[in-house]
């Protein structure tokens, strides 16, 4: 793919080929390929901002490789896959796998910079439409939960992000996000305490 950042060397062509399989993995819904080329859209709608593309761009590419809806170390193998990836540039790899690591609860993450940055790129601040389209894909995703179960999961995340007085790490999104962010997000716990499971 054209969009590939930072790889360099006879390995590169053959870490992108595994990387798009696995983004192409036939459980993802929502965390797939469109998803990625979401992220590097954004992070090119933010270049001015960013420090370290060649970071920002591992760190997407990353940070969802290894993806199975429902499992709670789905961040450690990414992060771990990273690693390995990344051998030969150590503190590269190590700052691409902790950024991973991080985004196991974005909320409790302190961080700035490339790091905020990254941790920010999310579609919670999206129009409406796109917004629904996320959520809607995400259901999906977790098709094999029953509605009760997760609209109890998906309710406790909204709930603890609409907790926080920020909703992101950095100004640039907070300022341009935040409100949008928040509407959203209360848009879809309704929904979910409405039981309309086919608008979201």
């Amino acid at each position: 793919m054209d969009r590939w950042r930072g790889l360099a060397g006879p390995a590169a062509d053959a870490l992108c080929e595994k990387l798009v399989a696995a983004w192409n993995e036939p459980q993802r819904v929502y965390h797939d390929l469109s998803h990625l080329v979401w992220l590097l859209d954004e992070a090119e709608r933010k270049c001015a901002v960013i420090q370290d593309a060649v970071f920002v761009g591992y760190a997407i590419w990353f940070h969802d490789a290894v993806y199975q809806p429902g499992r709670s170390d789905n961040e450690d193998l990414s992060a771990a896959w990273a690693r390995s990836a990344l051998i030969e540039q150590p503190r590269l790899a190590e700052r691409v796998a902790r950024v991973i690591e991080m985004t196991k609860s974005h909320a409790d993450a302190s961080v700035d910079g490339d790091e905020a940055l990254f941790l920010d790129m999310a579609v919670l601040g999206a129009r409406r439409e796109v917004y629904r389209a996320y959520a809607s894909a995400v259901r999906r995703e977790f098709g094999a939960f029953p509605d009760p179960v997760f609209a109890a999961g998906r309710g406790r995340f909204l709930e603890g992000q609409l907790s926080r007085e920020r909703l992101f790490h950095s100004e640039v999104y907070q300022t341009e996000c935040g409100a949008a962010a928040r509407a959203n997000m209360v848009w879809e716990l309704e929904e979910l305490r409405g039981e309309r499971f086919d608008t979201c």
